[in-house]
């Protein structure tokens, strides 16, 4: 078979009331025995990854409520060659805006309809048909074998080695994954991702010869294997990866991710993991597939979808000298020029690994959001996202703290009233640096520090900060633009596999205040932070060292001080974490109250906060998040002996 215009799927754009949609929706797809509809009348779009590996004949996708980037880009991939995308819209002329980009104080009307504009003149003009001819078969290709190919030389041969393999969705990825373990009898093969249902199209191939493994367990337990299979590598964080390899240094070990998908995570995979890869000392080979198996090439499904989610945008090569200049750009002019737009997006997507289509929206339209570009010679070589955050009323900020509330699109404040314990900062006005991203032939000649001078001449805000993931350059680089680290996350970034850094830089004077009690009390909790972070997986000895330079001299806190930390985190919203040096203190203090706890609870406490071990040593065979949850509970258990019942917001009464 070809693959040409048989296999090739459609994109229906449906005008009209949700009513109207509907019933024309039903009519296309009325003759069709598997039709998947998101939205009214089907799955809600939270559960659509959930799917991801199934296809069907058609999607039927709801938007009358505002565009869904990440879920468009998720729904494409699900349709069989021939079949279709049916897109439910508001009638001609009317552009939803997303509600959830109306962040505090601003209205759904403030939020832009730039990315809905664009998206209405990208969208194909193809007239309904009913009953599209669905292909429902795959079609392998030369390449495809190749690699199948490819993977059992290396599952076979005896010695040590590492392969990847690249491919965008409808590959056939992971049934080359699954032909190739098939064909590799008598190996102990493990298979891992981050959900076990994500790898059903492998054991759909592989004959029954390998078994899923948790990473937690090929990470912590002592078996060892032949062959180790990572499907959507990308799922899990560069460190994870990095240390499952170095554990299984005898395996062959296969990471496979999608590299252009509805996320974009295969970029940190591309830029980090596979760089790495190459410098270790076993052998290494990469692989990509390109054809597609479950549709036609040139599929003009696929091809809408890559244009208007930007998903293969790409860094223009900027010329090698000329002047640079810093400017603020106008989103109007942005969304309708689009080389200037791939620019700025190709350069965040290749700088970044963390860049999804939904980020595309959020640039475009987010109300409280804005683009700087640094140009040299009107080319874009640098890129920086920021965010106006803070400024939230007092009663908001105090039931933020208590965990009565959830607030979105402030995430510097948020993580410094919830997570800090200061509900103070979130009156503060701040601008977030989101993203910073340079040009790598422009990088090493100051593109990135004119832009931050830049924001900071662009704005008065009480105090500018970052949240990124930690590693020794950027917090040197933060440090030398005026930047202190106020906090660690210890929830390593999900792609990054990194702590999460909060550096701010203090303009004000209640701003320098408060910078001022933060880095006291991270003095107190950062070594804590920094050996539970060795424990739970091994903290490179440079980051440590970056990370506690600099630190002030803290005093302990007093009984008082140290009573209402840990009521703090024992009522609140505040994590483990961040009050591990208080609660080890206390705990250590009120052994009577340990003692008296049920064997369940008095585990977990004296685990995780005495003996500070790796949750999933605490955890004993249990899950790991059942294991977290208990902890509070325990804690708040222990407050009500030492100190009577608790109020509802204030301290323990009496």
């Amino acid at each position: 078979m070809d693959g040409g215009l048989t296999r090739h799927r459609r994109c229906f754009a449906l005008r009209g009331s949700v009513d109207e949609t509907r019933s024309a929706a039903r009519s296309i797809v009325a003759a069709l025995s598997d039709v998947l509809w998101i939205g009214d009348d089907g799955i809600p779009p939270s559960r659509v990854r959930g799917l991801l590996g199934r296809s069907f004949d058609a999607v039927v996708l709801d938007q009358h409520g505002g565009l869904d980037a990440d879920v468009l880009g998720q729904a494409q991939g699900f349709v069989w060659g021939g079949g279709c995308l049916v897109l439910r819209l508001p009638p001609e002329g009317e552009l939803p805006r997303d509600a959830r980009l109306a962040v505090f104080p601003y209205q759904l009307d403030d939020v832009g309809t730039r990315f809905a504009e664009r998206f209405e003149r990208m969208l194909p003009r193809v007239l309904p048909t009913p009953q599209p001819k669905v292909v429902r078969q795959v079609t392998g290709t030369d390449e495809q074998a190749r690699v199948v190919d490819a993977l059992v030389e290396t599952f076979a041969g005896g010695d040590p080695a590492m392969i990847a393999l690249l491919a965008d969705r409808g590959r056939g990825k992971s049934s080359a994954l699954g032909m190739a373990i098939a064909r590799a009898p008598s190996l102990r093969v493990a298979i891992t991702a981050e959900s076990e249902a994500a790898t059903d199209e492998i054991f759909r191939f592989a004959e029954g010869r390998a078994r899923f493994v948790p990473a937690s367990e090929l990470l912590h337990g002592d078996a060892s294997y032949d062959v180790i299979v990572v499907d959507e590598a990308a799922q899990l964080s560069v460190a994870v990866l990095e240390r499952l390899a170095t554990k299984h240094v005898r395996a062959r070990i296969a990471f496979a991710t999608t590299a252009r998908g509805y996320e974009g995570t295969g970029r940190g995979f591309v830029l980090r993991f596979l760089a790495w890869a190459r410098r270790q000392p076993r052998p290494f080979s990469c692989h990509e597939l390109h054809a597609p198996i479950r549709w036609g090439e040139g599929d003009p499904l696929e091809r809408f979808v890559l244009d208007v989610l930007a998903l293969d945008a790409e860094p223009a090569e900027p010329p090698s000298s000329g002047q640079l200049r810093c400017v603020e750009l106008d989103r109007d002019a942005l969304a309708r020029d689009e080389p200037r737009l791939r620019e700025v997006f190709g350069l965040l997507v290749h700088a970044h690994y963390r860049t999804t289509p939904s980020d595309l929206q959020r640039l475009l339209d987010a109300p409280n959001l804005a683009v700087h570009a640094a140009l040299l010679d009107d080319h874009v070589v640098g890129a920086t996202l920021v965010a106006r955050e803070g400024g939230l009323p007092r009663d908001l900020c105090e039931r933020l703290a208590s965990g009565r509330e959830r607030v979105h699109g402030h995430a510097l404040p948020d993580t410094l009233i919830t997570h800090a314990g200061r509900p103070e900062a979130g009156e503060l006005s701040m601008v977030r640096s989101i993203r910073i991203a340079v040009h790598p032939s422009s990088r090493r000649h100051g593109v990135a520090r004119a832009l931050v001078e830049h924001v900071h001449a662009s704005y008065s805000p009480d105090l500018f900060g970052t949240i990124f993931g930690a590693t020794p350059d950027l917090l040197s680089f933060r440090r030398s633009v005026g930047y202190e680290l106020v906090r660690l996350g210890m929830s390593r970034g999900r792609r990054s596999g990194e702590p999460a850094a909060i550096m701010v830089r203090p303009v004000s004077s209640a701003a320098a205040k408060l910078v001022e009690e933060l880095r006291v009390d991270l003095a107190r909790n950062l070594p804590l932070q920094c050996e539970l972070l060795d424990r739970e997986l091994v903290l490179d000895p440079e980051l440590s060292s970056a990370l506690t330079a600099g630190l002030p001299a803290a005093a302990p806190p007093t009984e008082d001080e140290l009573q209402a930390m840990v009521v703090r985190y024992a009522y609140g919203p505040q994590p483990f974490d961040a009050a591990a040096y208080a609660l080890a203190r206390w705990v250590e203090a009120h052994r009577d109250a340990l003692g008296a706890l049920d064997p369940r609870a008095r585990a977990v406490v004296e685990g995780r906060v005495v003996q500070r071990r790796p949750w999933v040593e605490v955890a004993a065979g249990d899950s790991v998040p059942r294991a977290m949850r208990a902890l509070r509970p325990a804690i708040v258990a222990m407050v009500e002996q030492v100190h009577g019942r608790k109020g509802r917001h204030g301290g323990p009464a009496g």
